[in-house]
């Protein structure tokens, strides 16, 4: 019978705080200065802790490029989780999900933008987060799948399979995300994105017989 290993303890408030500060002073030091220069000493130094303090938290450079990803897609969730559960309808929720996209993405911009240049490896495992990891968009598959089985359930929206459906809108929101990121100056976001929620809405909306 084999050893079990036991879980590693839960983290107290201080070193959750420690991590906290010492992610946000990695992407700052990666939006001003650019990976290539942004080294785990120069973290350190702005963070005004010791390398030990940083390896005791993370493994490495990796594992720390990896933890500021998934803190932010963290925070996009619960962005997205609050509006979305906020609406009496799935119609309602399924515009708003589309729409909290772009909305955290602008008020985060920087972030994301110094996190694109980094350079993603979208064939990435669960194990290494990125914003189309396995893990991660299974995830959104399943939020925005109950969405469109709400409203399927309730009558608000037309017979369609939400297995094929929900990549495809997920689809659209990453990508048209991802080109705006990449050069904002070549669209206009908000004309595409009320395109994309009228396309969805005429696709989803429940016959009227008219």
């Amino acid at each position: 019978m084999g050893v079990t290993s036991k879980p590693k303890p839960k983290r107290s408030f201080i070193e959750e705080a420690r991590r906290k500060q010492i992610l946000d002073v990695a992407l700052a030091e990666i939006q001003a200065k650019g990976l290539q220069n942004t080294s785990i000493q120069k973290i350190a130094d702005k963070a005004k802790v010791t390398k030990g303090v940083i390896y005791y938290h993370f493994n490495g450079r990796e594992e720390l490029l990896n933890n500021i990803w998934s803190a932010l897609i963290r925070e996009l969730f619960e962005y997205r989780k609050l509006r979305v559960e906020a609406q009496p309808t799935a119609a309602a929720k399924l515009r708003i999900y589309v729409r909290a996209n772009f909305e955290f993405l602008k008020k985060n911009f920087n972030k994301f933008n110094a996190l694109f240049r980094m350079g993603i490896d979208i064939g990435a495992s669960g194990a290494k987060p990125n914003p189309w990891s396995t893990e991660i968009n299974l995830r959104c598959f399943a939020f925005l799948s109950s969405i469109l089985k709400e409203g399927q359930q309730n009558g608000e929206f037309r017979k369609f399979s939400p297995e094929i459906i929900t990549p495809i809108i997920q689809g659209a929101i990453d990508g048209l995300g991802l080109q705006w990121v990449s050069a904002p100056e070549l669209f206009d976001l908000e004309a595409c994105l009320n395109t994309l929620l009228e396309i969805i809405d005429q696709y989803t909306a429940a016959k009227t017989g008219r």
